[in-house]
């Protein structure tokens, strides 16, 4: 072990539980701690060379840097709420557009035709479709519901989404 690895080592021990405790008061899902402070540790070894020893308050870059991490999954979460309600928006927009009648019957029928597009969905993909939805969790709390990896909620959940989308596009396109 080098000299700049084994200053990294003594960093890492100093600061590795302080770090997770303020991560934790980032409001950060407890399961998420260890992963955020790992990204943040790894962050900091890259830069770690050019730095050459000129770092004053080691805690405080560590804790920035997992504030950036936090704070890029907050984004990132965000983001990917917005796709996916922006697609579904815009694609009920676009399907069945109906001049000639009132907006109340046509939300009537696209809820109709949602209602109809999920029964056709199997149970487990209904029931983690419930979990993220209408519960509102993660594909970790998922799994750990339904006895499943995560990636293979995420996975399930994207299949569903695109059965979901086809089937809706098919209802929706049709005359009344």
């Amino acid at each position: 072990m080098n000299a700049r690895d084994s200053d990294f080592t003594k960093l890492i021990q100093e600061h590795h539980a302080s770090l997770r405790y303020f991560i934790q008061s980032l409001g950060v899902n407890p399961a998420w701690v260890d992963d955020v402070a790992q990204d943040a540790f790894l962050i900091a070894y890259r830069k770690w060379p050019s730095l050459e020893g000129d770092l004053e308050n080691p805690g405080a870059w560590l804790r920035s840097i997992a504030r950036n991490v936090v704070q890029n999954e907050l984004a990132k979460q965000n983001r990917r709420r917005r796709l996916m309600d922006e697609n579904l928006t815009t694609l009920l927009l676009q399907a069945g557009e109906s001049e000639s009648r009132s907006s109340t019957e046509d939300l009537m029928d696209r809820q109709e035709a949602l209602r109809k597009c999920i029964s056709k969905l199997s149970e487990r993909a209904r029931r983690i479709l419930e979990f993220r939805y209408v519960n509102d969790l993660n594909s970790g709390e998922i799994g750990s519901e339904c006895d499943m990896k995560p990636a293979a909620v995420r996975k399930l959940l994207f299949h569903s989404r695109q059965t979901l989308a086809n089937c809706l596009k098919q209802s929706l396109s049709r005359p009344a």
